[in-house]
């Protein structure tokens, strides 16, 4: 998307660059450059012997090149069905349509893509891969925390993609991407996991939703805007994700990738073909995977750590507290976060599961009826869409710094200040921000436009927790760690964020300069 470019972490379906795309293709096949010439280097005097130290080479290269073929049967290109939006659509795109990528979930007619590759579209336009254009409807979740929709097109015994349990996943493994970068479709990408677990708050201006993403794998094979909604598989030729975004300061590939894993696109998918619309079960956790040291101390080798729990949850409400570790749903073992997230989505409202924790060493079973989920109110297209900060961690930084041109220059005179109003959290701030009965603290009322904190990002309803490394508690913490900081000095500031009931916490550095 356009206003995404821009920043640092973009959702990576459009395509922008169709037309230059073309000619650039068009332009070296009429002008080839020609390599080698008269005087070809001598692999056998270098030392190499072609006939076997190249053989696993070349194997692999076959190898590689009869993958790529193959999976490639399975992808699709997808544009929007023309140059004029349907009403109420999403964000015009340069010549007018957004494009992405696909798969082929299932040979009926079921083609898997990004939410953000087809909102505000009933119809696309499919190309598939066999160069045939068909029209596709557009069948959406619905829900600003999962960034998947489908598409039905009318046609029967399709090549199909397998999708592979991402939960056997393993960091440095082989990873290929699929999709049309820039439009220039069938275009492959070799590279490998890079990470696990990766969390994903991004703002989406064509909906004017923020989109949050959990347990994204991470991937250094180049990813770009048009490769949303394509696969990213294993050396299986199997889905263990759909390529979503890209963590980049110039809006192109700098080999780290997000995927949304495959396991999360079978919960959603299968729910929407056999149903016809998603809705999922709420329990109020805010879960994350176990650390290392917390496995050995908690004599466990998975389970999600419960985090966060709100006293009004059905989660709380059943016994479950903060710090409990979530190790089955009836009966089905929980290995971290994303198993308990897929659970949810497995589950509607009303329905009551049997949940599994452990807390001091005893486990214990519980009844939980589930609540229904209340996605977030769009918001308007006038209003701002909320960012989040550039932190020290990569899993607390989402979005870069906006670059200098960008903001305003603070004016250099008296003390230097983060430029934010800030208040004691008490029932009206919980009641208007949203803040959970257990976080206590300051939070941010308001960001003075042009400041130090807007330039990281800071928003209305941050609860900031510590300011180099100082705990904040009140008022006064926050007025005394903040005098002794002077011009030319790099402060630390941490704070915690919630949207949509999810808690995200984030250190950032702000440079007083």
């Amino acid at each position: 998307m356009k206003d995404i470019l821009n920043r640092p972490w973009l959702v990576i379906g459009a395509g922008a660059l169709v037309i230059g795309g073309i000619v650039f293709a068009q332009s070296t096949r009429n002008n080839p450059t020609i390599f080698g010439g008269n005087n070809p280097i001598k692999l056998r005097a270098a030392g190499l012997d072609t006939g076997t130290d190249l053989t696993a080479l070349k194997q692999l290269d076959h190898t590689f090149s009869s993958l790529a073929e193959a999976a490639s049967q399975g992808v699709v290109f997808i544009t929007g069905p023309g140059n004029e939006k349907e009403e109420g659509g999403a964000m015009t795109m340069l010549q007018g349509v957004k494009s992405g990528s696909g798969f082929v979930y299932r040979s009926d007619g079921w083609i898997v893509t990004n939410d953000h590759v087809v909102d505000g579209y009933k119809t696309v336009k499919v190309v598939l891969a066999d160069g045939r254009e068909v029209t596709g409807r557009v069948v959406q979740a619905n829900d600003p925390q999962l960034d998947l929709a489908l598409i039905k097109i009318e046609e029967s015994g399709l090549p199909t993609l397998a999708v592979a349990d991402s939960s056997k996943i393993r960091i440095g493994q082989i990873a290929m991407a699929i999709g049309a970068p820039f439009g220039l479709d069938d275009s492959v990408t070799f590279g490998h996991v890079s990470a696990m677990g990766r969390p994903g708050l991004i703002p989406d201006p064509s909906s004017g939703q923020t989109r949050v993403y959990s347990g994204l794998i991470q991937t250094d094979a180049a990813i770009n805007p048009g490769n949303s909604g394509g696969p990213l598989l294993n050396v299986d030729g199997e889905v263990i994700g759909v390529n979503s975004a890209i963590n980049s300061q110039s809006g192109s590939s700098a080999g780290i990738g997000f995927a949304i894993p495959s396991n999360v696109v079978k919960a959603v998918a299968d729910e929407l073909i056999s149903t016809g619309k998603f809705d999922r079960g709420l329990m109020g956790v805010n879960p994350r995977d176990l650390k290392p040291y917390e496995m050995k101390k908690f004599n466990l080798t998975g389970g999600a750590f419960a985090e966060q729990i709100d006293s009004s949850t059905v989660a709380y409400k059943a016994g479950i507290r903060q710090g409990d570790v979530i190790t089955a749903i009836d009966s089905q073992p929980v290995r971290g976060e994303i198993d308990l997230r897929v659970s949810m989505y497995k589950h509607s409202p009303g329905q009551t599961v049997q949940v599994t924790y452990v807390r001091g060493g005893k486990s214990s079973t519980v009844s939980v009826k589930l609540d229904a989920y209340k996605p977030e109110v769009a918001r308007s297209k006038s209003q701002p869409v909320p960012q989040t900060p550039f932190g020290n961690d990569l899993r607390d930084r989402l979005f870069g710094q906006p670059q200098e041109s960008e903001q305003p220059e603070v004016q250099k005179s008296g003390k230097p200040k983060l430029g934010v109003m800030v208040q004691q959290i008490d029932a009206t701030a919980r009641k208007q921000f949203g803040l959970p009965a257990d976080v206590a603290g300051v939070v941010v009322t308001n960001v003075s436009d042009g400041s130090f904190a807007s330039k990281v990002d800071l928003q209305s309803g941050d609860v900031i927790l510590e300011v180099n490394n100082s705990k904040v508690t009140t008022v006064d913490d926050l007025t005394g760690a903040m005098s002794g900081v002077n011009w030319g000095d790099q402060v630390s500031v941490r704070f915690v964020r919630f949207v949509n009931g999810s808690r995200s916490e984030y250190t950032v550095t702000v440079p007083f300069k």
